[in-house]
């Protein structure tokens, strides 16, 4: 009896050896630093390999200023972009049917297709605006939770053509332009890319037809 009670003391303890390394498992889980999780634009732009310029550090000491010290006051910047700022950025990648635009060292923005061009018909993102092109932009949303903004560049030439088509209604100036459609009262013509009705009394003589379409005229 002494024997089968030693036994079982021993079968009953044998288990609370195993669960050491258990809980140095669990602490060395514990203990794991965490990684610092990258934005989607982060990770393209340390895949860029676009035009890079190597500095000697001869040149850096006759400026006074190294790269490693432009870094650091890029990181002590405090970068603030709101809605409707135009600013200037470069296009670095097509993506999704639209592109990323580097707008600064701690900010990315997404141009949709539809927001690349005033004028667009059935074009793409490419034929619209290249990789490495410098230009401006307009920030049209908030940033999202990756810290990325939305840009546009139609509204910038919306307000541009406006001001164009006023400054020509204050001279009075005749130009040619091109009809897109038709309806029974009259024609759609593009006007430095606005669409402008004109009435079908003032088309001299013709009708509002589809054949009027496609043709330019004062």
């Amino acid at each position: 009896a002494l024997l089968s009670l030693t036994a079982g003391a021993s079968a009953f303890t044998a288990p609370l050896q195993t669960s050491s390394p258990s809980t140095t498992s669990l602490q060395s889980t514990l203990e794991k630093p965490k990684q610092v999780q990258l934005t989607r634009f982060d990770r393209i732009k340390a895949k860029y390999k676009g035009p890079q310029i190597t500095i000697s550090p001869e040149v850096e000491a006759e400026v006074g200023f190294s790269y490693s010290a432009f870094d650091d006051a890029v990181a002590a910047t405090d970068y603030s972009f709101n809605r409707n700022d135009v600013v200037k950025g470069t296009v670095v990648q097509y993506d999704k049917g639209g592109c990323i635009v580097d707008i600064g060292a701690k900010a990315s923005a997404f141009l949709p297709l539809q927001e690349a061009a005033l004028i667009q018909d059935g074009v793409s993102i490419e034929s619209l605006i290249e990789i490495d092109e410098e230009r401006n932009f307009e920030i049209i949303s908030e940033e999202d939770e990756n810290g990325q903004l939305m840009v546009s560049i139609r509204r910038i030439q919306y307000r541009e053509a406006w001001d164009q088509v006023v400054a020509k209604q204050e001279t009075d100036e005749a130009f040619d332009a091109e009809c897109v459609s038709v309806n029974r009262g009259g024609a759609i013509f593009l006007v430095n890319g606005l669409r402008a009705f004109l009435p079908g009394s003032h088309l001299t003589g013709r009708l509002p037809d589809e054949d009027l379409i496609g043709q330019t005229l004062p």
